[in-house]
């Protein structure tokens, strides 16, 4: 496998593992609104249901990761894409460090 194949193969792993975190993050915001909508009873206070939505849900990014990240990193291991696998590896290191600032951040305006 030349250099420039593998450096292919690493960037579609972590372009693959944030597009998997996005559209993680769009289903879980479309679910916890649907679910805020029925639940919750509407009131003036609309900033502060939007921010505990938002820290839900990025609360949920970093644990359904490991739901989708590792069997992923699994089946790459067997098929030998070892750079596929690397690829997915620094997506996730990337999502993760994301989602944690985002959620110190969400936390950190809550507490005011």
């Amino acid at each position: 496998m030349s250099q420039s194949n593998e450096w292919q193969r690493i960037i579609r792993g972590i372009i693959l593992s944030i597009s998997l975190a996005i559209s993680v993050f769009t289903i879980v915001l479309f679910l916890a609104s649907i679910i805020q909508s029925l639940v919750i009873v509407p009131t003036n206070n609309w900033a502060y249901s939007a921010i505990t939505l938002l820290s839900a849900v990025s609360y949920f990014i970093g644990v359904t990761q490991l739901l989708y990240i590792i069997p992923l990193i699994i089946v790459f291991w067997r098929q030998r894409r070892f750079a596929l696998m690397k690829g997915v590896i620094i997506g996730a290191v990337i999502v993760a460090l994301v989602n944690f600032g985002c959620f110190l951040f969400v936390m950190n305006q809550l507490s005011r």
